[in-house]
């Protein structure tokens, strides 16, 4: 079946193409009596206005684009539900682009995003080389960045205090009475997991406690990859027995390499994670977290994208939202 056109309704109307326009667009008054024809055709022919066209006449989409890392993370899922939480009300789309962690696929998709005129971007940067990201300034989308920066960045960001979180994170394992610890420490080229490395180092030093560096173990930021570190951690000739891990994938690998290792958590090894997750409240034991608010960082992001787009002055264009202590049982 032919998908109905602005012509199709415009002739069974019997009005122009124009006045159609501005029905459905609102952009300028049109008599109650010729409105209510033309969306009686409307809904008759069931006749779906195309937003590209649309955009040719209002200069919008009603489309914002979102660039993530990895969107099996739960991490950017809470993020999403947030960004959502705000943006629906206001008759906004979504159009969601995942990079797994490849700056090529971020070029890829930001120049996809500008191509198709979005009314705004929010993105997780996966590389402090985001220069890419100028070319939405120079076509005047509003951007805000989430979760991670990147060199140069002088706009908007909504982020977590990544260095407090891994601060009072181990400042709970060395309260819990632990001296030999451990980090996963994941993939440096990102800031969030330098910052937590940064936090995690000061507050050891803080304590004056003694930190090997082949206690620093980096790694990509997967289950297999913590899996992998944990290994090379746990099986040292004189090995942590408390490991603070940057990232929840992170921290299930390492829950696998303790049961393949034979380990108990937390009698021969405690745990503290970055980041929540659904299993970690069942896992065994129950997962230690310091807890980040995913879905108010793209509630956060979401609104102040909505500011920018409607020319509305920002009341803050830099945000650092505080993580959260969730104390369970590996430690």
């Amino acid at each position: 079946m032919k998908r109905a056109t602005i012509n199709d309704v415009a002739e069974k109307a019997g009005v122009s193409k124009s006045t159609v326009s501005h029905v459905i667009n609102r952009t300028r008054f049109v008599e109650e009596e010729t409105r209510s024809r033309v969306m009686k055709v409307v809904e008759e022919l069931g006749y779906q206005p195309s937003l590209v066209a649309r955009s040719l006449t209002t200069n919008h989409t009603e489309t914002i684009g979102i660039i993530v890392s990895d969107v099996t993370n739960n991490f950017f899922g809470d993020v999403l539900h947030g960004i959502e939480d705000v943006v629906r009300p206001a008759n906004y789309n979504l159009v969601v682009c995942n990079t797994d962690e490849i700056l090529e696929r971020e070029d890829h998709y930001i120049d996809l995003l500008l191509r198709q005129r979005v009314d705004g971007i929010i993105a997780a940067a996966t590389s402090k080389k985001w220069d890419v990201l100028s070319k939405a300034d120079v076509q005047h989308t509003p951007l805000v960045v989430v979760d991670r920066e990147y060199e140069g960045l002088t706009g908007s960001f909504i982020g977590v205090d990544n260095y407090g979180g891994a601060r009072m994170g181990t400042e709970h394992l060395i309260r819990c009475g632990y001296k030999k610890i451990g980090i996963i420490a994941g993939f440096q080229r990102l800031s969030t997991m330098r910052e937590r490395l940064d936090g995690f180092t000061a507050e050891m030093s803080a304590h004056h406690i003694h930190l090997p560096e082949e206690w620093i173990v980096t790694s990509p930021l997967s289950v297999e990859a913590g899996r992998q570190a944990a290994l090379n951690l746990l099986t040292l000739p004189d090995r942590p027995t408390a490991v603070f891990i940057n990232n929840n994938f992170l921290s299930l690998g390492t829950l696998l390499a303790i049961k393949e290792l034979g380990l108990r958590c937390p009698e021969d090894v405690a745990l503290i994670g970055f980041d929540d997750h659904p299993w970690a409240e069942v896992s065994c034991p129950p997962l230690t977290v310091v807890r980040q608010p995913a879905r108010q960082v793209g509630k956060e992001a979401a609104s102040l994208l909505l500011e920018l787009i409607n020319e509305t002055q920002p009341t803050r264009t830099r945000v650092l939202l505080d993580c959260e202590l969730v104390i369970r049982s590996s430690c």
